[in-house]
């Protein structure tokens, strides 16, 4: 069986129609509101990495290097395929969105917290969305898994969490 190289997958992610269409956003609501708007009914999600800043790009990158992903697959003895990556914005593996609320960003200098939280299916989940202002508008820098549910925090997940997602 052929193994892709992680680094050529990632590369053509990037390089892929769904990228390009990232759109540039100017303020940090309108952003955590496009991300979410991906999970309408009947609408293709995107990409979630479309919105990641170039720090939190690198850090996935490095997972991928590191197949913290690819561990995942093999531990539950299905092959690793990057739409298996885990998506920071709906962790779960099926989607049925209620009351989405996004809260008013809290801004410092190029910063911003932005709350989300929604039902999916009945389980409540609340993520707080880190950003950053990069030079082609504001982009996801960090997002913490805040509720009753399991906590995570996505950046130190990626950097140095032995068994992954």
């Amino acid at each position: 069986m052929m193994r892709l190289n992680p680094a050529v997958v990632v590369a053509a992610l990037m390089l892929s129609p769904t990228a390009w269409a990232a759109e540039t956003f100017n303020d940090p609501k309108a952003l955590a509101s496009a991300i979410y708007d991906d999970y309408h009914l009947g609408r293709a999600v995107a990409d979630p990495s479309v919105y990641y800043s170039a720090r939190l790009k690198g850090l996935f990158d490095q997972a991928i290097e590191n197949d913290v992903f690819a561990s995942d697959a093999a531990m539950n003895g299905s092959e690793f395929t990057l739409d298996a990556v885990f998506n920071p914005f709906l962790p779960d593996l099926n989607a049925l969105l209620f009351d989405v609320a996004i809260g008013e960003a809290a801004i410092i200098d190029d910063r911003a917290v932005v709350n989300v939280s929604y039902h999916n299916f009945d389980q409540p989940r609340l993520l707080s969305i880190a950003m950053i202002r990069e030079a082609d508008g504001w982009k996801v820098d960090d997002v913490a898994s805040m509720g009753s549910e399991e906590h995570w925090l996505l950046s130190w997940a990626l950097t140095y969490d032995p068994l992954g997602f």
